[in-house]
């Protein structure tokens, strides 16, 4: 048997990452039923989200950290193997406390697997394919988060709120299964550990950089959880006309752009393109999440939703490019951790402040608010780039 590819290999990882996430993707929408079928109040919905959220940012950096001192293919598959068990015994939980504890717990391993992928497919991803590699990575996370809500809501009339949680457990067996039988050994052997007798490798050279990563990742997730998971619907069924089937088709047609315009996004990455991406998707990102709440065609907030989704996809593909030519391979679980830890921490005030804003002084506030961060963060980036060296050097210099 012919031993597998790099792309195979890079797949793979990517699908770890991508079902890993999928563990709480299938879950998500079963747990007001679970709660329902134990009799839990569900005013405990918003602790027990909140307590998986309180997981991740407990694992990010030490799980990052950890990379450089444990072997990666059996430090991923010991935090993969516990992150399907406790998943599974989630649907066992009967009671408020041991409920909590099982999302937190799921949250830990949950983001340390996360992590541990990312930093091993930056450190081991081919120089001059790294934008490719990123851009896979985006439409594997993309594929695994429509087929997460697919399968949870497939499941649950089958199996139960209970039996999803074990379901859900599937896809990232199957996937180290897989890496069984034709493991991604390019990424296993990734210079995760500093050279021996060397000084360790750290971000402290490149401050500003780190900063500007850990800024556009906050405002990313900020976005993202209070924007698309919440006034984003709330304006799409006040102002912007839709129902929740045409907003669904919206969302939808966001992704397969997205997911469409990827191997072009990574051919041009690859070729060396940085701020003539990240500017004018960041700009472009701006102007349709400022003006949906001033859309009152069906239409044309529909394609605000596509033009967003298309330019968080855009400029998501960069950070993991960034960060693996110009951090050393043994500093990327570290960088990986705390710009994950700075999007968790996005994803958990984003809700808060927006709607905030919008009690305070209107929907249009609040758009122009996250049109205004996703804009500054993505400008704040590009300035970082063009002061800071790259450590491996591009194909095609761009400003």
């Amino acid at each position: 048997m012919r031993a597998p590819s790099t792309v195979e290999q890079t797949v793979l990882v990517c699908a770890l990452i991508g079902t890993a996430q999928m563990t709480w993707g299938v879950t998500v929408p079963v747990l007001p039923l679970y709660l329902d079928a134990y009799g839990i109040a569900v005013g405990v919905l918003g602790p027990v989200v909140a307590a998986f959220g309180i997981g991740r940012v407990i694992a990010n950096v030490p799980a990052g950290l950890a990379l450089r001192r444990l072997p990666p293919r059996a430090y991923l598959w010991s935090v993969s193997v516990a992150l399907a068990v406790v998943t599974a015994l989630t649907g066992m939980a009967g009671s408020t406390p041991a409920l909590l504890a099982f999302r937190l717990v799921a949250g830990v391993f949950g983001g340390a697997a996360v992590t541990i992928g990312f930093a091993l497919l930056i450190a081991g991803s081919p120089a001059g394919r790294r934008g490719s590699v990123m851009a896979t990575a985006t439409v594997v996370q993309m594929s695994a988060g429509a087929a997460g809500a697919l399968l949870g809501g497939s499941v649950v009339g089958l199996a139960g709120p209970a039996g999803t949680f074990a379901v859900a457990a599937v896809p990232i067996l199957l996937c180290l299964l897989w890496d069984a039988a034709r493991p991604a050994s390019r990424y296993w052997s990734a210079p995760v550990r500093p050279a021996a007798r060397s000084a360790p490798s750290v971000p402290s050279g490149n401050t500003v950089l780190l900063v500007a990563l850990c800024a556009l990742s906050f405002a990313t997730f900020l976005v993202r959880f209070a924007g698309e998971q919440g006034l984003i619907p709330v304006l799409a069924y006040d102002s912007g006309g839709l129902t929740p089937f045409t907003l669904g088709l919206a969302t939808a047609a966001g992704t397969l752009a997205s997911l469409a315009a990827m191997p072009l996004i990574g051919r041009w990455v690859d070729r060396g393109a940085r701020n003539t991406l990240l500017l004018p998707a960041g700009l472009i990102g701006a102007i349709a999440l400022a003006g949906l709440p001033l859309l009152d065609v069906p239409l044309g907030f529909g394609a605000a939703i596509v033009v967003y989704s298309l330019a968080t996809s855009v400029i998501g593909v960069l950070p993991g490019v960034v960060t693996g030519e110009v951090f050393a391979a043994d500093a990327a679980g570290g960088v990986i951790g705390l710009t994950r830890t700075a999007g968790d921490l996005g994803a958990a005030v984003g809700p808060l402040a927006v709607f905030a804003v919008a009690g305070a002084a209107g929907t249009t506030a609040a758009g122009v608010l996250l049109g205004v961060l996703f804009l500054l963060a993505a400008v704040a980036l590009a300035a970082a780039l063009i002061r800071t060296p790259r450590r491996v050097p591009a194909e095609v210099e761009v400003a």
